[in-house]
């Protein structure tokens, strides 16, 4: 059986899908699939894989980008039985008018919303956009992803909460289908320092809805009482410089370090010696960074937003940081949750066994890969 798959980010670039299409790509050959995956890179780099990848030049003249996309797509996809796209889902369904051919595709979050937050165009949660009306370019951008989700056979979702958002859009409840997100498990017990350092970490992308300024404040409020904290931040994005200006305006540069971008080989080193993961997001579909920090034994302080419950499962398996507004949690809020991680050890080490005893019911990348393998081979 051949399938198509296309991404807009792969191998060397860092993110959900580069770190998913590699995997299932690589199992479904393993199974003996051809696959082809077509993406969007910055370079024509040389790959060494059991599988085709196709690269097509991010830097280019944007129409002429999209016209070799849809090209590449249907001269790729003639002799597929399916294309499973995982981002350039314009690109594939005008290439799919063409090849009339079965698409499985997988939803992570809402670009339109993503896009409006990144231009500072709405300050609404990611519910309240779902209901509210836009400026035309916004519900132009609307109208578009849900277009294009009507158009695929299946819709695979890594939450149920993403799936109701869909369903929304206009997808029907019979193409929906919840695979959730999954990390290599490792029961092996990671022991932590003894120090009197609070070690904290946050991964993801430096985006607004992010709000790692938040984390930083809190940083701040423990330092004043004179308590010893490491901030560890792994990630770039649109916020980068703002937030390295707020550690500066804040005196906090031996407190806060940035790493930028970092592949999983490098990313476990920090979950090693970190102990608390925090995530104060106003949106996430269903983060695997939250499932590597469970992995590697780190208390969990989170927003209850998107998927996020689904792990946390109002407290359960971990800290619940409230947000102001649907939008923004308080730094003071959050500076008391960590003071309660570190002081009541009893409650947080429930808190983590919880957490390991979820991941390994239902957030088995082994086991969650090969649901998708009998949704493409339908």
């Amino acid at each position: 059986m051949k399938i198509l798959i296309t991404v807009g980010i792969y191998p060397p670039d860092i993110g959900g899908p580069a770190s998913f299409v590699p995997k299932i790509a690589n199992l479904l050959s393993q199974n003996n699939y051809e696959v082809t995956v077509i993406c969007l890179s910055d370079s024509n780099l040389q790959d060494n894989e059991t599988y085709k990848v196709k690269r097509i030049l991010r830097n280019q003249n944007l129409l002429i980008r999209w016209l070799k996309t849809i090209i590449l797509i249907i001269l790729n996809g003639r002799n597929a039985e399916c294309i499973f796209v995982n981002g350039l889902p314009m690109e594939s369904y005008i290439a799919n008018i063409f090849l009339r051919k079965k698409i499985v595709r997988k939803i992570v979050g809402d670009w339109a919303w993503e896009r409006g937050r990144n231009k500072g165009l709405i300050e609404d949660s990611f519910d309240e956009f779902q209901l509210n009306s836009h400026n035309l370019h916004l519900e132009i951008a609307k109208f578009s992803r849900g277009w294009t989700a009507t158009k695929a056979d299946i819709v695979i979702t890594p939450s149920r909460h993403l799936s109701n958002v869909v369903k929304n859009w206009g997808v029907k409840a019979d193409r929906l289908k919840v695979i959730y997100n999954g990390t290599r498990i490792t029961n092996n017990e990671f022991s932590k320092s003894n120090s009197n350092i609070i070690k904290l970490i946050t991964v993801g992308r430096l985006a607004p809805w992010k709000n790692v300024n938040t984390i930083i404040e809190a940083v701040h409020l423990l330092k004043n009482q004179d308590l010893k904290i490491n901030l560890i931040i792994v990630g770039s994005g649109p916020e980068d410089l703002d937030l390295k200006k707020q550690v500066n305006n804040l005196n906090l540069t031996n407190e806060v370090i940035f790493t930028g971008q970092k592949k999983y080989s490098d990313l476990k080193e920090y979950y090693k010696s970190a102990d608390i993961y925090i995530q104060a997001s106003g949106y996430e579909g269903l983060p695997h960074v939250l499932l590597e920090a469970i992995n590697f034994d780190l208390a969990i302080i989170s927003t209850p937003i998107g998927g996020t419950n689904e792990i946390l499962q109002d407290g359960k398996n971990g800290f619940i940081l409230d947000l102001e507004k649907g939008i923004k949690p308080n730094s003071e809020n959050l500076k008391n949750i960590i003071l309660e991680v570190v002081n009541n050890k009893k409650l947080t080490e429930e808190k983590k066994v919880n957490a390991k005893k979820l991941l390994n019911s239902k957030f088995d990348e082994s086991k969650n890969l090969y649901e998708y393998l009998e949704i493409l081979n339908k």
